[in-house]
C-alpha cells in the first residue's frame, strides 16, 4: 500500500478578512493606475502624492497612526465575562496600504452628518465646543481622544448612506477599536472611552451584529461602573459657582447613553442587563446618578441632587421632591427604557410577586401622566408649552411608546379581564401614536424603536392566538398597523426588514 499524505482544507475566511483583502486589491489597482498615468506625464514613479492616512484630525509632525489588521478570531467567540476588551492590545504590523489621510472636506462632511444624527445615537453635546475640541492637539487632555473621533467618523459614514463610504466604515471601525485599546491601556480620557465604545456599539446595533453590540455595551458599562459614573452625587453644587472655560464640558455624563444601549441590547439579545435598575437591585450596581440635565446645568453648577431625581424615585413616588425641576426629554427617554426593561424582566419570572407587578404598574402610570403630547414643540432640554399645532416630535414618539409597550409586556401573560383590558388600552395607544406619523417622520426615529415595535408585534401575535373571534379581529388590525410602521422604518434601517419577514411567518403560522 502506498501512503498518501493528508490534505487539510483551510478554514473559511471571516467577513472582515474578505473585506480587507478586497480593499487591498482595489487599492493596488488604483496605485497601478496612478503610477501608469504618472509615468506617462513625466512624473516620478511615486505618483503625485503619497497615500493618505486615516486620521480624524490634522496630525502633528512626525505622527504615524496605525490601523491594526483584523483579528483572525471572531469577537463573538468564547471569552470571559466582566470587562471584556475585545481588541488586540498591541498594534499589529501594518501594510502601507492601510495608512490613509482623510480629506478635510470629507472629514468635515462626516462630522456634520454625525452632529445632525447625534440624538439617534442617544448622545447629547455642545456642538460649538465639540467642534473646537477637534482642532486641539491629540496629546492635550482637553482634546477628544482619537477613539471618540474615529467613532464619530464611523457613525457619520454610516448615516451618509453612501455606498462609497462602505470601505471607510471598515477602516474607521478598525481604527476606533485600536484606539479604544490604547485608551484603556494608558488610562487616557476614559470618559471618552465610554462614549466612543457606545458609538461603536450603536454601529454594530444598526448593522445587526447584536452579539458584538452587547459585548461592546458590556465594555462601556463596566468602565462606567469602574469610574463610578453610575453613582455620582451632586449635593455640593451651588447656583452661580460656575467653572473655568477650560474645564467646561460639552457632553452630558456618559452613563446616560450607556443605560439606554444597555437596556435595549439586553432585551434584543435576551441576556442580563449590566446596569441594574429595578427596585430590588444590588446597591453596589444600582444606578443612583441623577437623571440627565441640560448641558448648561452641568456647566454652571446650578443643579443638585435635591432638584433632580434618580432610579429610586422612579419606583417610589414618595421620594419625588415637590420642588424638582421639570424633566428633560433625555431623562424621560432613559426613564422609559428602565421601566420597559424591568417589565421585560418580570415577564420572564415564573409567578412574579404581585406586589412587584403592582409597584411597576404604578410607576408606569405615574411616568405616563407626566409626559407631554407627541406634537410638543420642545426638541432639546426643558419641555415648553405647545402653542397651536406643532409637528411631531420624533424624540417623543419613542418616549410616549415606552410606557405603553411596558404595560403590554407586563400584562401579556395575564388571563384575567383586567390584564386583557390593560393590553387592549396599551395596544390602542401604540396604534394612535403611529397614526400621527407621516412618512417623513420615520427618518429621524431611533433604531431601538424598531425592536420595540417588533416586541410589540410578537406579543400581539401571541394574544391573537388565544383571543376569541371578535377580540382577535381587533388585535389583528392593531398588529397590521404596527407591522406597516415597522416596514416603513426598515427603509431607514434595512436590518429591520428581516424582522418583518420573521413576523409575517410567525403570524401566518398562528392563523
Amino acid at each position: 500500500m502506498y501512503r498518501q499524505d493528508c490534505v487539510y482544507n483551510e478554514p473559511p475566511k471571516s467577513r472582515a478578512q474578505l473585506l480587507v483583502e478586497r480593499i487591498l486589491e482595489l487599492e493596488n489597482k488604483i496605485t497601478q493606475i496612478e503610477s501608469g498615468s504618472g509615468s506617462s506625464s513625466g512624473n516620478s514613479s511615486h505618483g503625485n502624492s503619497s497615500p493618505p492616512r486615516l486620521i480624524g484630525r490634522p496630525s502633528p509632525a512626525g505622527a504615524v497612526y496605525h490601523i491594526p489588521a483584523p483579528r483572525r478570531t471572531s469577537p463573538t467567540g468564547n471569552s470571559p465575562r466582566g470587562i471584556n476588551w475585545i481588541w488586540n492590545p498591541a498594534p499589529a504590523p501594518v501594510n502601507p496600504a492601510y495608512l490613509h489621510e482623510l480629506p478635510s472636506r470629507l472629514r468635515d462632511s462626516l462630522i456634520e452628518t454625525f452632529l445632525q444624527n447625534r440624538d439617534r445615537c442617544c448622545l447629547d453635546l455642545h456642538v460649538g465646543r465639540f467642534i473646537a475640541a477637534l482642532s486641539i492637539p491629540p496629546n492635550d487632555h482637553r482634546a477628544l481622544h482619537p477613539a471618540l473621533v474615529q467613532a464619530v467618523l464611523l457613525i457619520g459614514s454610516y448615516f451618509s448612506r453612501s455606498p462609497s463610504m462602505t470601505d471607510y466604515e471598515v477602516r474607521f471601525l478598525a481604527q476606533a477599536r485600536h484606539d479604544l485599546t490604547l485608551s484603556v491601556t494608558n488610562a487616557d480620557r476614559l470618559h471618552d472611552f465610554v462614549r466612543a465604545s457606545n458609538l461603536v456599539a450603536f454601529y454594530y446595533f444598526c448593522k445587526g451584529n447584536y452579539t458584538e453590540a452587547y459585548q461592546q455595551v458590556s465594555a462601556s458599562s463596566n468602565m462606567a461602573m469602574s469610574c463610578g459614573l453610575h453613582q455620582i452625587h451632586s449635593s455640593v453644587w451651588r447656583p452661580g459657582s460656575g467653572m473655568d472655560d477650560g474645564d467646561q464640558q460639552f457632553l452630558n455624563h456618559p452613563v446616560d447613553n450607556t443605560v439606554c444601549f444597555d437596556k435595549v441590547m439586553s432585551m434584543v439579545v435576551g441576556r442580563p442587563s449590566h446596569l441594574a435598575n429595578g427596585p430590588l437591585a444590588d446597591p453596589a450596581f444600582r444606578v443612583t446618578t441623577p437623571w440627565p440635565r441640560l448641558i448648561q446645568d452641568y456647566e454652571t453648577a446650578a443643579v443638585s441632587d435635591q432638584e433632580c431625581h434618580s432610579v429610586e424615585s422612579l419606583y417610589n413616588t414618595r421620594l419625588v421632591h415637590p420642588m424638582a425641576r421639570p424633566e428633560t426629554l433625555t431623562s424621560l427617554r432613559v426613564q422609559g427604557l428602565c421601566l420597559l426593561h424591568y417589565a421585560y424582566h418580570l415577564s420572564h419570572v415564573v409567578n412574579p410577586v404581585p406586589q412587584d407587578v403592582h409597584l411597576l404598574h404604578t410607576a408606569i402610570q405615574y411616568y405616563q401622566a407626566r409626559l407631554p403630547g407627541i406634537r410638543n414643540a420642545g426638541e432639546m432640554g426643558e419641555i415648553p408649552a405647545t402653542l397651536g399645532v406643532s409637528p411631531v416630535n420624533q424624540r417623543l414618539v419613542l418616549i410616549r411608546t415606552l410606557p405603553l409597550v411596558a404595560t403590554l409586556v407586563l400584562f401579556q401573560h395575564g388571563g384575567d379581564s383586567e390584564a386583557r383590558r390593560q393590553c387592549g388600552i396599551a395596544s390602542q395607544g401604540i396604534v394612535a401614536i403611529i397614526a400621527e406619523l407621516a412618512d417623513d417622520d420615520y427618518s429621524g426615529l431611533f433604531v431601538g424603536l424598531g425592536h420595540i415595535w417588533n416586541l410589540t408585534c410578537q406579543i400581539m401575535i401571541n394574544i391573537s392566538r388565544a383571543a376569541i373571534a371578535g377580540t382577535r379581529e381587533q388585535v389583528n388590525r392593531n398588529l397590521a398597523v404596527v407591522m406597516r410602521a415597522l416596514k416603513k422604518l426598515s427603509i431607514v434601517y434595512p436590518l429591520l426588514g428581516f424582522q418583518v419577514q420573521q413576523l409575517e411567518l410567525m403570524h401566518a403560522g398562528a392563523a
